[in-house]
């Protein structure tokens, strides 16, 4: 079985204006990876940085439905360790800011095979560089692997 975390970019998403062709391909890949997890072999990670970004969400019907969304498709959760946050300052030496090198540290504490992501900056960091086992990945490529 895969182990895949979504960054909160990916729960965002389904919240997000469709009418772009990008938003929605985008959102309708994130949509059946969800509802297909089973079937697909894989379970899908939550973490503390996922709460986190959420909770940052001023609006308090819009936070709630977030938390709602991101609740409902997590089959594991990884908590904040001391560990975690170490390894999330180290991945920060490679270009990795806040929460995205948070989301990442949390997805190697989980073993997770893939990470996936809608930000285009995160995807080009972790391109770039090996410094990771967890495959960053948007959810698009990661339906055609």
């Amino acid at each position: 079985m895969f182990r895949i975390c979504f960054d909160n970019c990916c729960n965002s998403r389904l919240f997000d204006d469709e009418t772009k062709p990008n938003i929605k391909a985008e959102a309708d890949a994130i949509r059946r990876i969800i509802n297909n997890k089973r079937r697909g072999g894989y379970v899908i990670i939550g973490s503390f940085a996922g709460y986190a970004e959420i909770n940052k969400i001023s609006d308090d019907k819009a936070r709630q439905a977030a938390k709602q969304k991101y609740e409902g498709y997590i089959d594991d959760w990884i908590k904040k360790a001391a560990p975690i946050m170490a390894r999330a300052r180290k991945l920060e030496a490679y270009g990795l800011i806040g929460w995205d090198a948070a989301h990442l540290a949390a997805a190697e504490a989980a073993r997770a095979d893939y990470l996936l992501t809608v930000d285009k900056d995160f995807l080009k960091v972790c391109l770039r560089s090996n410094f990771t086992k967890v495959k960053v990945i948007n959810p698009i490529d990661f339906e055609r692997r």
